[in-house]
């Protein structure tokens, strides 16, 4: 069941796509707009910050009015201008667009780390349902051990959930691990896949898992990149690792991390997934 904080996060993404007319290809900008955001939560209200976007922890950024610059600042004035010339208006702007989900009444004053996490959950789900194949149901939140009855499934959680459950006419097609951000580098969807994918696939061999990223650390996306399925990794646990928008980690003009990162898939990606799922 979606919590009705989730469900604000879909009708909010909704109505901005009925005022932008957004294809799949451009999906992830109401994720932008509406979980991005220039401010910080401290002493349980949300503060401004930098005027540019957090992509990372607070505690990495200089601190506020000390005059000092460091690459992390750098690098997220850089975000800020890539995303404000694609979402569209000034980078001085930009920080009045992005964040509308924490700007509503009803979630302003709420601590925002597992509100983000539902939210972008519900949101994965409700871009697949709109854009996607229609012949896939979903399941937000679903039991695991009821779900493997009898699988021994080591993961760190004594009642593990599986973010998003996918099938097709009742046979289990994929399973997607959702994170807006790690809270450390203990990147637990690698867990996850490694626990999952032995009993998904005795119930349906094509059963495939996705990681679904917010995520902008280099090094804690190559983390979930190292255990994903290439030429290089061809037993991986993890078919695809996706970002809701690739190009805002990997451009030359915004964190210029495609090097490293270049695996990384988008949204648009997963959705053409859907038509493979069988």
């Amino acid at each position: 069941m979606r919590s009705p904080n989730a469900q604000l996060a879909v009708e909010e993404f909704d109505k901005l796509l009925k005022q932008s007319n957004w294809t799949a290809q451009d999906a992830w900008k109401g994720i932008a707009v509406l979980l991005l955001t220039c401010e910080i939560w401290r002493n349980s209200a949300w503060q401004p910050f930098h005027g540019t976007v957090v992509y990372r922890e607070a505690n990495d950024f200089p601190d506020v009015g000390s005059g000092r610059s460091n690459e992390v600042l750098t690098r997220s004035q850089r975000l800020t201008n890539y995303l404000a010339s694609r979402l569209g208006g000034s980078p001085a702007e930009l920080c009045s667009l992005v964040g509308a989900y924490w700007r509503q009444p009803q979630i302003r004053d709420l601590q925002p780390h597992n509100l983000v996490g539902h939210a972008f959950r519900s949101l994965t789900v409700h871009i697949l349902q709109r854009f996607g194949d229609p012949g896939i149901g979903y399941e937000e939140e679903v039991d695991a051990g009821a779900l493997f009855p009898g699988a021994q499934l080591h993961t760190r959680s004594k009642r593990p959930k599986i973010d998003i459950v996918a099938k097709r006419g009742g046979l289990l097609v994929a399973l997607l691990s959702v994170r807006w951000r790690f809270r450390h580098d203990r990147v637990d969807v690698v867990d996850e896949a490694q626990s999952y994918v032995p009993a998904a696939i005795r119930q349906n061999r094509n059963c495939k898992f996705y990681a679904v990223l917010g995520e902008c650390s280099p090094s804690r996306l190559e983390k979930v990149l190292f255990n994903t399925y290439s030429q290089q990794f061809p037993n991986a646990a993890i078919w695809g690792t996706v970002h809701f928008h690739p190009e805002m980690i990997t451009d030359s003009e915004s964190l210029a991390e495609n090097g490293r990162l270049k695996g990384l898939q988008s949204l648009a990606w997963l959705i053409g997934e859907t038509s493979n799922w069988r």
